[in-house]
């Protein structure tokens, strides 16, 4: 996997980069041939050229005075037309690229832009998935709705073998732990879970069942970032229950593959490249 430390945002402010404005004539893009036909893509991301490869699309680039990243390789750019840094002799900026993608290098179809906010991007929601008790949630017993009786729930849930992982609901408290909200997941009898959780935790609790417990999604973790092709990042994602997949490009057949092979709902993918 290509390692990624600082994640662009879409936002110019947010890295030390110039941005896309283009200066001059547009630079050279793909003639209508095998790939300028196929299906386009959009992203966001940083181009970067250093010593060690020509210009590269990144989703993320280390943050350092002098960016690095290992990402794409770009088909038809031209530095000399569009606005951006050179530091000891690595260029880069943050862009929005429009071109086809053959697997592993990406062909211009468009010059490239300024990066676009993505209106329609969202954070993950830690909302409790429980619906409140009559009256509202609510300390059950205040000498348990600590901070140390907290740790030592999600202690509890760590060392479970039937759990699927823990989150917090801020609720408005500010981290503060009788009014926050402990939702939990596991598998099984789910009574008898939350039983053993209410022995050390007096706060709000909302636990749900799990389709896969902790173990499985590192299973599934390690089996995709060894056999599926383009992963660029995994992570678990227990409000979903399921692991995250980063991909340059997803397909349907992708998702229906990993369906039948890990289960539905298992595996969801975060493409880099966005089809038009």
């Amino acid at each position: 996997m290509r390692t990624r430390v600082l994640v662009v945002s879409g936002l110019c402010g947010a890295m030390l980069v110039g941005c896309g404005q283009v200066d001059g004539p547009p630079p050279v893009v793909a003639e209508a041939g095998e790939q300028a036909r196929g299906e386009r893509y959009r992203a966001n991301g940083i181009v970067l050229e250093d010593v060690t490869h020509g210009p590269q699309l990144c989703e993320t680039a280390t943050a350092s005075l002098k960016p690095q990243c290992q990402g794409i390789d770009i088909v038809g750019w031209s530095w000399e037309q569009v606005a951006h840094q050179d530091i000891d002799g690595t260029r880069h900026g943050v862009f929005e690229v429009v071109g086809t993608f053959d697997g592993e290098r990406l062909t211009l179809t468009e010059p490239p832009g300024p990066p676009r906010l993505d209106r329609h991007r969202q954070g993950p929601d830690f909302t409790s998935p429980c619906p409140p008790p009559a009256g509202g949630w609510r300390v059950v017993d205040h000498a348990k709705a600590t901070d140390a009786a907290l740790q030592k729930a999600r202690a509890l849930v760590d060392s479970a073998p039937a759990a699927a992982g823990a989150w917090i609901d801020q609720n408005g408290g500010e981290n503060d732990p009788k009014k926050l909200v402990l939702n939990v997941r596991f598998t099984g009898d789910l009574a008898a879970h939350e039983n053993r959780l209410r022995r050390v935790w007096g706060g709000a609790l909302c636990v749900l069942p799990a389709a896969r417990t902790t173990a499985d999604l590192e299973r599934v973790r390690s089996d995709v970032e060894a056999s599926l092709p383009g992963v660029t990042a995994t992570s678990i994602d227990v409000v979903e229950n399921r692991v995250d997949v980063r991909v340059d490009v997803a397909t349907d057949e992708d998702r229906r593959a990993a369906d039948e092979r890990y289960g539905p709902g298992a595996v969801g993918f975060t493409p880099f490249l966005k089809p038009l």
